[in-house]
């Protein structure tokens, strides 16, 4: 039987995408399918200043998608929503999980026009 296209959770550098990392976990499970965590940092040969790296936070991270039995990506790009699109559709995905935040509707509705028949959910914060 063919593998269910995976579950693909979105973090950044932030402690608090745990949330996230669990709930596509729970999700995945649930689905018999595999989970992919995948971040995005800018490229540091472009723009060394923006979005750099906490390692200790992306240890954490790494951890908790290991323990979830995820597979964990980190991304170079200076267009976000590109390199999560590519992402996706190379690897099938249907189902993308991410947070909320100052631009996550913007984001999720791009893409979900780069995207046809994929679903994107945003967790607010009260969420999960």
């Amino acid at each position: 039987m063919p593998e269910q296209p995976p579950v693909m959770v979105l973090v950044t550098m932030q402690r608090m995408c745990a949330r996230l990392i669990r709930l596509g976990a729970d999700v995945a499970l649930k689905q018999g399918c595999p989970l992919k965590v995948v971040h995005v940092a800018s490229d540091p040969n472009v723009s060394p200043s923006q979005g750099k790296i906490d390692a200790q936070t992306l240890n954490y991270l790494y951890a908790l998608a290991n323990e979830a039995g995820a597979e964990m990506n980190v991304l170079t790009s200076d267009v976000l929503v590109t390199a999560v699109a590519e992402f996706a559709a190379s690897h099938q995905v249907k189902l993308i999980i991410m947070g909320g935040g100052e631009q996550a509707s913007g984001i999720a509705e791009t893409l979900s026009g780069m995207l046809p028949g994929v679903k994107i959910t945003v967790l607010d914060e009260e969420t999960v």
